[in-house]
């Protein structure tokens, strides 16, 4: 498996959902979404349309880390380690506008 890092991806508008990738080609067989120390937004993690008032369409909320320590994470992976998860199928938002989650992702 090869690790590849996008580094941080930001929400500019609370209420509008990002895809965590812009190419929608790109596949990977697991994608990791981690909270970032020191911000104060809690992140949603869900599919395109998702609502974070409602909660339609959103996998997980993850809480922010404003003092540092262990952050939050979400961890998601292929059932058959194939490159079958497409990353702008999944989204971020965010309650503060600006911040945003790192993301990783391995292809087979």
């Amino acid at each position: 498996m090869t690790v590849s890092a996008l580094g941080r991806v930001n929400v500019t508008s609370p209420g509008t959902s990002v895809p965590l990738s812009s190419d929608p080609s790109k596949r990977a067989a697991k994608i990791l979404i981690q909270m970032i120390p020191g911000l104060s937004s809690k992140a949603y993690v869900g599919v395109s349309g998702m609502n974070r008032a409602t909660l339609a369409g959103v996998i997980r909320v993850l809480w922010p880390n404003p003092g540092g320590g262990i952050s939050d994470q979400f961890f998601l992976e292929s059932s058959d380690g194939s490159n079958s998860l497409y990353l702008s199928h999944y989204h971020l938002d965010m309650d503060v506008a600006g911040e945003g989650a790192l993301i990783s992702y391995w292809t087979a």
